[in-house]
């Protein structure tokens, strides 16, 4: 399916797999609103894909947990580009500790943002633009922690299960449109994120962000009868 033109929503588009998501779609033809927390790093993310591939692109430093920041990103973005074909729910947290040692504010950051980030942009875009054009693509970022229960790391497993069973309920919700509803599993991916995590000195072969990316183009760009309700990306490794 030819994408130039269309208009994509990315959440943490300012760094490693969303901005590679964001470029990928660029070249594409793809106009991008990105949004993430770290507003300057967005500002010039933003800047950059414009520079490269002269789509037009819209930055919102926000917190997706933020229920009025989101409505107000959708609202901005239909304002100012008109429609919107894509929503790729990429920002997400990791924090790992024990479950003993996990305290609610810990617990509430990681489904805020992995969980309750997702559901707030998908009902936005939703509401306010795809159910009443009856088609569009939405793209679910969870991991192979949601998979899977893994040691230190109970809350952020069940939020990654969270997204896939809400994926698969979204897309029950949308089975009479031509809106289509697709989950990425990838293993561990090589992102800032995976630098500043505990694992990363570890010496483990990780999944390259580039290939995820190219994952996630390839569900977007099928044809809207053809459904990708999972799709699992892993290093040979990682197996």
């Amino acid at each position: 399916m030819d994408l130039k033109g269309k208009v994509a929503i990315i959440t943490g588009a300012a760094r490693g797999l969303g901005l590679l998501v964001a470029e990928a779609l660029a070249a594409e033809g793809v106009n991008i609103a990105g949004a993430d927390l770290r507003g300057d790093e967005l500002k010039k993310a933003m800047e950059t894909v414009v520079e490269k591939f002269g789509v037009r692109t819209l930055a919102f430093p926000l917190n997706i947990s933020d229920e009025r920041a989101v409505t107000e990103m959708v609202q901005q973005t239909l304002a100012a580009l008109g429609h919107i074909d894509v929503l790729v729910n990429n920002a997400g947290v990791r924090q790992t500790a024990p479950v003993w040692k996990t305290d609610s504010a810990m617990w509430d950051r990681i489904h805020d943002s992995n969980l309750k980030g997702h559901f707030l942009c998908t009902r936005e875009v939703l509401a306010q633009n795809m159910l009443e054009r009856g088609e569009g693509t939405l793209i679910f970022v969870s991991s192979g922690s949601g998979k899977k229960g893994e040691e230190d790391s109970a809350a952020y497993c069940a939020s990654k299960w969270g997204i896939i069973g809400f994926a698969e309920s979204v897309a029950k919700d949308l089975k009479k449109t031509r809106i289509r509803v697709t989950s990425l599993t990838p293993g561990m991916i090589e992102t800032p994120m995976a630098y500043e995590s505990e694992e990363w000195k570890l010496g483990l072969d990780w999944l390259d962000a580039a290939y995820v990316a190219k994952a996630i183009v390839f569900c977007i760009k099928q044809d809207p009868n053809t459904i990708i309700p999972e799709f699992r990306i892993y290093h040979r490794a990682q197996i």
